[in-house]
């Protein structure tokens, strides 16, 4: 209660100037699916689109690289100050310039603040967010970073306006909302010692894992999984406590009375049972905080598992990690498919354990949710988020151990944590139920999803291949993998490496076209792309360093793999016929 007294404490101070002001953004961009799918849980308002300008005029950059966009903010009358928060996570050079009139007035390249002729470097908090602050007193411009004085100029202008221009090209689908979370503008000078707490506020907020302070929002849009054909589960989040309903329907309007949700506070799973096997549905989910104010989904869909004699169509993805702005472009293609549901094969996020839920808060959800709040989604546990804290609090379908199974149509899926590895072998608890679990399946298809890879031709993640040998993937799963040939399992998907590769079907380490397990890595949603050794090891059938997405096709008889490139060009083809 204390550190949300203390949040509050800071809002009321960073804010009360805050409300003479013209502009303060809180940018958490996502165009939502198109068309009719279209949701009120994306809007423009989160994002710097309004204020692109489309015929971008001639200004005189400093930084040598193509602009990406350019976009136009007035200012305020006499002296005024800017407020940014910047969030980096990805690894390519990235940067923008800031103009007044026709003079630039900062850059940022590379990690590198150009204020005139000083550059320096650029400081990060949490090594992935940075607070900048800019004051104009007349001619005179300061630049305050994380709370520190970092530089002085002098620079004369009558402009009522600011343009910033954005070189991100670098990194693909990238814009400047995604960099920029919080974006403000106010004709008042703060004190040095309320830039300091202003910095501090963002930290809180970040740890927090709220996106936009002082509103009621979600933080975990609607997230669907479907435990069997006839029951589906939503799980959701606000950012305080709030009373949710929930309505499901198989048309609209809704003929039913709303469900309230299990409790106020927190993560909140709706049970939904009754339901019909292959069947779409319609639900909408509202509720209201303690001081009234409201909050609603939007009408939403979602379908359930089909029953084992129908064909059903799902998408393959890893490596969420650390671009929402990829997630979101795949997540399109995905929905455009119309899959049924998605199996991930883990590293969620990139570091998502129990003190950064900003991870999962800030760039999971934002980035997926609109494909996720429609498809059931089935991931696995990563290193990224290793010690499940945040995964299970978010997946209650998983057991203690982090694994659980699923069923849909003529396939069964076992969802294995494999950071565990203890665990998966012989005599260990997750060993030991898949064992039961595969003994127990009478599916026409078995497929195991887990997240480290048993066979990788990756350069250096199991020995430098530039300047030595490899063990070509983790040994100590070869254990695993004897059970897996043992009862029949048809394909193991995995991620962890940021790159696909697809082996020729394997039996007991060799290549057996007869026997063998197709081993299929898709690791390719968002992490930083990784590489391939130099030489090709003899088990690999299929490489490819790029962002990517699967879908299979499949029958009783026959599996059918296909995969694209982020912008869904096609660049594998493989199929499996019983």
């Amino acid at each position: 209660m204390r550190k949300h007294l203390f949040l509050v404490g800071i809002f009321l101070i960073h804010f009360s100037s805050l409300a003479q002001s013209g502009l303060d953004l809180w940018l958490w961009p996502n165009p939502g699916l198109p068309r009719n799918a279209g949701s009120p849980l994306f809007q423009d308002s989160l994002s710097l689109r309004p204020f692109e300008v489309h015929n971008p005029i001639y200004l005189p950059n400093r930084i040598n690289e193509p602009l990406s966009k350019q976009y136009q903010f007035d200012l305020p009358e006499g002296n005024f100050e800017m407020e940014f928060w910047f969030f980096e996570h990805g690894n390519e050079p990235i940067g923008l310039e800031l103009f007044v009139g026709d003079q630039v007035l900062f850059g940022l390249w590379n990690h590198l603040w150009q204020l005139g002729n000083t550059v320096a470097s650029q400081q990060k908090w949490n090594k992935r967010f940075t607070h900048l602050v800019i004051q104009r007193d007349q001619n005179s411009w300061t630049f305050w970073e994380n709370g520190k004085l970092i530089g002085k100029r002098d620079l004369a202008s009558s402009s009522d306006k600011i343009h910033i221009q954005s070189y991100l090209q670098q990194e693909p689908y990238f814009n400047l909302d995604h960099w920029i979370k919080h974006l403000a503008i106010k004709s008042t000078l703060s004190k040095e010692s309320e830039i300091q707490k202003s910095f501090l506020a963002h930290q809180e907020w970040t740890q927090e894992g709220i996106r936009i302070p002082g509103k009621l929002h979600f933080v975990a849009e609607p997230y669907l999984y479907a435990p069997d054909a006839e029951s589906m589960n939503i799980t959701v989040e606000t950012n305080e406590k709030s009373s949710l309903f929930i309505q499901v329907g198989e048309s609209i309007p809704f003929m039913n009375k709303p469900s309230p949700a299990p409790g106020t506070e927190g993560v909140q799973t709706f049970e939904i049972k009754g339901l019909k096997p292959g069947r779409q549905y319609f639900y909408q989910i509202k509720g209201k905080n303690q001081a009234g104010e409201e909050i609603d989904s939007g009408v939403l869909t979602f379908k359930t598992p089909e029953p084992k004699e129908n064909p059903i169509l799902f998408g393959v993805v890893s490596d969420t990690e650390a671009r929402p702005w990829v997630n979101e472009q795949i997540g399109q293609k995905l929905w455009e498919e119309r899959v049924d549901f998605v199996i991930h094969m883990g590293d969620i996020t990139d570091g998502g354990k129990e003190k950064n839920k900003f991870e999962w808060t800030q760039e999971f959800f934002p980035g997926s949710s609109a494909l996720f709040s429609r498809v059931t989604h089935v991931p696995v546990a990563g290193n990224g988020e290793g010690d499940i804290y945040w995964y299970k609090y978010y997946h209650p379908q998983a057991n203690e151990l982090g694994a659980y199974r699923y069923s849909n149509g003529p396939g069964d899926f076992y969802v294995l944590n494999s950071n565990e590895m203890d665990e998966l072998q012989p005599g260990g608890a997750q060993y030991e139920w898949l064992k039961t679990q595969l003994r127990e399946n009478k599916a026409d298809w078995k497929f195991i999803q887990m997240h480290h890879a048993p066979y990788s031709s990756d350069e250096n993640d199991y020995g430098n291949t530039w300047e030595g040998s490899s063990t070509w993937g983790n040994r100590k799963l070869q254990p695993l993998l004897r059970l897996l040939e043992q009862e029949g399992v048809d394909v193991m998907f995995f991620g962890h490496l940021h790159t696909y590769m697809r082996t020729f079907p394997l039996f007991e380490d060799k290549v057996d076209e007869e026997k063998g397990i197709h081993y299929i890595q898709l690791g390719g949603m968002g992490g930083n792309l990784e590489d391939f050794a130099p030489s090709r090891p003899h088990f690999t059938t299929k490489n490819f360093r790029g962002f990517h997405y699967g879908v299979v096709a499949l029958t009783s008889h026959k599996f059918e793999l296909k995969v694209y490139n982020a912008d869904g060009s096609l660049i594998d083809l493989m199929e499996i016929e019983k």
